[in-house]
């Protein structure tokens, strides 16, 4: 198993021939400042990346995600850690596009970019509002008054 840190995720796929391999890359922010992301912070998170070569050439490829990132809490604007959890494996297509024809490179940046952002919860907040920044939270009870009224 081949193990990698950085902010490209890519396999030299020209190379493999007939069989199975592992690939494990190693995600942290750097990756997700690459993407201009202002939304998640920070992140650790580990991508398995299986390849599975047959005789004709043709590609099946899974990729699993597990870990976390730490986004903002909508209620306190606090830090919060989210975690990650992802298993898909890629049809024709995805294939394809993570595939580089001259280069023979398979880039899945993109992919698990967006897998790991489709993974994240649409509400992000802190299990308990004691969890939340006291100061914020009364900001948001005072001025939630003031709308009511």
């Amino acid at each position: 198993m081949e193990h990698k840190e950085n902010t490209r995720v890519t396999v030299a796929g020209k190379k493999l021939s007939k069989g199975k391999y592992d690939f494990d890359f190693h995600l942290d922010k750097r990756f997700f400042s690459s993407f201009a992301n202002a939304e998640i912070l920070d992140a650790d998170l580990k991508a398995d990346i299986h390849i599975d070569r047959d005789q004709e050439q043709e590609l099946g490829i899974s990729v699993k995600i597990s870990g976390y990132v730490v986004l903002l809490c909508d209620r306190c604007l606090e830090r919060l850690t989210v975690p990650v959890s992802y298993e898909g494996v890629l049809d024709d297509e995805e294939t394809g596009e993570c595939l580089n024809e001259f280069t023979g490179q398979l880039d899945f940046t993109q992919y698990i970019y967006d897998n790991v952002c489709l993974a994240l919860p649409i509400q992000r907040i802190h299990k308990s509002e004691k969890d939340c920044d006291p100061e914020m939270i009364r900001i948001w009870r005072q001025r939630s008054v003031l709308f009511r009224d």
